[in-house]
């Protein structure tokens, strides 16, 4: 009896994932794959598409599956390039919203034609509170990279700072609310939050600017602090691990030239 019970599970978890398979199929199919892989993250965090203003929603583990999603959006970002990211934060991010900030950032990638033509339609599209904050970070994050690739690093050190401060905007303003559910929300931000600090840090250590170097050193240390105090383990490990390689770099006279 127990046999058939657990095979009657595994076929129905089978054909979910059947059924979440050709859904991002045909999403894929109809819209960008930046903004398929958007919509598919609002899904999974249980956000609709059309209830902008509503309260935050919940996930049992947020951060576990936003980490689960930047691995599979991977393959969606591949070929974008920065105008393809800036019509994408067009399309899902709300200019009245709480990502207003990093959509006029990345907006000034997309020709003035998408943007033109998007304000121009009625804004049910945007994405809920729920995935607009981790879409907004990831977007970010994606434009910081082909900045890097790019060669284009005082570009990209200005955008990662930008974007450092954006994302704990969000974490501050979710800790100021008394809803617990809605501080345990914020934890989906914490992985994007430490792959910025890594992209900061090794810009600023491509660019070779000393002043740079130390005003980074001095906060990766606060945000060590305030990570912990978060229960922030992404961000734990991550600036851990810069540190240490700061530190490696400063002994070995990498960081700050010899006077030499």
């Amino acid at each position: 009896m127990s046999e058939d019970v657990k095979m009657e599970e595994s076929s129905t978890v089978e054909k979910e994932l059947q059924g979440e398979e050709k859904d991002a199929k045909l999403l894929a199919s109809v819209v960008p794959p930046l903004e398929a892989a958007a919509r598919r993250l609002e899904r999974s965090l249980g956000g609709g598409l059309r209830e902008t203003e509503s309260a935050l929603h919940t996930y049992a583990n947020p951060t576990k599956a936003v980490r689960r999603w930047l691995g599979t959006a991977s393959g969606a970002a591949g070929e974008a390039s920065l105008a393809d990211i800036g019509a994408a934060a067009v399309a899902l991010l709300d200019p009245k919203g709480s990502c207003a900030t990093g959509r006029k950032l990345l907006a000034g990638y997309a020709s003035s034609m998408q943007v033109d033509a998007k304000e121009e339609e009625v804004p049910t599209g945007y994405l809920t509170a729920a995935s607009e904050r981790e879409v907004e970070g990831w977007l970010l994050s994606l434009s910081i990279r082909l900045l890097i690739k790019s060669q284009k690093l005082a570009e990209a050190l200005s955008l990662v700072e930008e974007s450092v401060k954006i994302i704990l905007g969000h974490l501050d303003i979710a800790s100021t609310k008394l809803s617990t559910m809605s501080r345990a929300s914020s934890s989906s931000l914490f992985p994007l939050l430490a792959r910025m600090y890594r992209y900061r840090s090794l810009v600023a250590e491509a660019i070779g600017d000393v002043q740079a170097s130390a005003a980074i050193r001095a906060d990766m240390s606060t945000g060590h602090n305030l990570a912990c105090l978060r229960r922030d383990v992404d961000s734990q490990a991550t600036l851990l691990n810069l540190m240490l390689r700061d530190l490696l770099n400063h002994s070995q006279g990498k960081s700050f030239p010899r006077s030499d």
